[in-house]
């Protein structure tokens, strides 16, 4: 069996949360004996025009797709489609996330399998109109509907799908994000490099992690923690964005706030590990990956209540109501001492992550034989 993967910008190193996911993911998948063949599909402007493999030995093809924030997505589907069929001759096309679900009927039409991984609700966030909203919400009906398995992220999104669309309750399943990958990759840098180059003692920084967009609540971050007047400094750690909002949270930004921009995931992960509390103020999120990250690493963690970050599973204490800054204050004045490390849950382990999905592969192979019996 062949599968081929899009939906990605590429892999290895290149950040994103569905990136990481892919990542860690067929890493594991590919040197089993047991497994399919395993091909991603990448956006040439970000991995270049040439395809490698990876250190795993994963093979990665760049195809074309549109510089631009509505059709970049759509049009590397749309190619990538193409290019599974008919230069990979794949049994099976893996579609992360349901913005390239829109095409998911083409793959099936051109006698593909679809698998379709939803990351989570990308119709909820704050830097969509109203026309991509709604291309969205029908990338879910059609990626849901054409895909022979569709792999939620998180347990209320596989419960909120199987109700939403029932005749496909029995394909859909529950399989998490993973993050056990970053205490590997700690080791790689050493932590009193790192709180030197920002002038940071251990335990002695608050710290949130994402990309600098609206939905991670950042902006909300640093005027709670400007209004609690706290007396250690707030280090965010995030890629660019493109936006406006970065702007915005520059003019936000106060004496006690350290923006490091991107950063080696051995870096993040040292950061993590010496961190007095780890804030996540998100409104949006899938099963969120930094949230996990930073479990695993042991940062104590404050997160808002939005169901995604509830499906983490962290005790109700660690929980504050979305948006609310001025709770939000109260915690950080309070300097949160009661929060403490807490064992990180086996179920966020790669390595069986990997194993469910070669499962839901290999779930396909009877109807991929009887595809092919019936076309010869």
């Amino acid at each position: 069996m062949k599968v081929c993967v899009i939906g990605l910008r590429g892999i290895p190193d290149v950040p994103g949360g569905i990136e990481t996911h892919c990542e860690n993911l067929y890493e594991r998948i590919a040197p089993s004996t047991s497994a399919p063949e395993v091909i991603v599909i990448g956006r040439a402007p970000y991995i270049g025009r040439k395809a490698y493999k990876t250190h795993a030995g994963i093979e990665v093809v760049p195809v074309m797709a549109v510089r631009n924030k509505y059709f970049e997505t759509i049009s590397n589907a749309f190619f990538a489609i193409f290019w599974a069929r008919f230069k990979a001759h794949a049994d099976v096309v893996h579609i992360h996330a349901i913005g390239p679900g829109l095409l998911s009927w083409m793959a099936r039409l051109l006698g593909m399998k679809v698998v379709l991984t939803h990351h989570g609700d990308d119709f909820n966030r704050e830097k969509w109109n109203a026309v991509a909203k709604f291309a969205l919400r029908l990338g879910e009906r059609i990626g849901v509907t054409n895909a022979a398995r569709t792999i939620a992220v998180s347990p209320s999104l596989a419960e909120r799908l199987k109700q939403s669309y029932p005749g496909k309750a029995d394909a859909i399943r529950y399989v998490p994000n993973g993050a056990d990958h970053i205490v590997a990759r700690a080791a790689a840098a050493d932590a009193s490099d790192v709180l030197a180059r920002f002038g940071l003692k251990p335990q002695g920084y608050y710290i949130g992690v994402g990309r600098l967009v609206p939905e991670k609540g950042f902006a909300d971050l640093i005027r709670a923690h400007k209004a609690a007047q706290c007396k250690l400094p707030l280090v965010i750690v995030g890629g660019s964005s493109h936006s406006d909002h970065e702007q915005e949270l520059s003019d936000l930004a106060h004496d006690g706030v350290t923006m490091t921009g991107s950063l080696p995931q051995a870096e993040v992960a040292q950061l993590l590990s010496q961190c007095r509390l780890f804030v996540m103020p998100s409104t949006h999120e899938g099963l969120p990956i930094a949230a996990l990250e930073a479990w695993a690493m042991q940062a104590p963690m404050l997160l808002s209540d939005i169901q995604p970050n509830l499906d983490v599973g962290l005790p109700e204490n660690h929980y504050f109501p979305t948006s609310d800054v001025e709770e939000l204050t109260a915690r950080l004045a309070g300097d949160e001492t009661g929060l403490k490390a807490l064992p990180f849950p086996a179920a966020f382990n790669w390595t069986s992550i990997a194993e469910e999905t070669a499962e839901i592969y290999n779930s396909l192979d009877d109807a991929i034989s009887l595809d092919k019996a019936s076309a010869a």
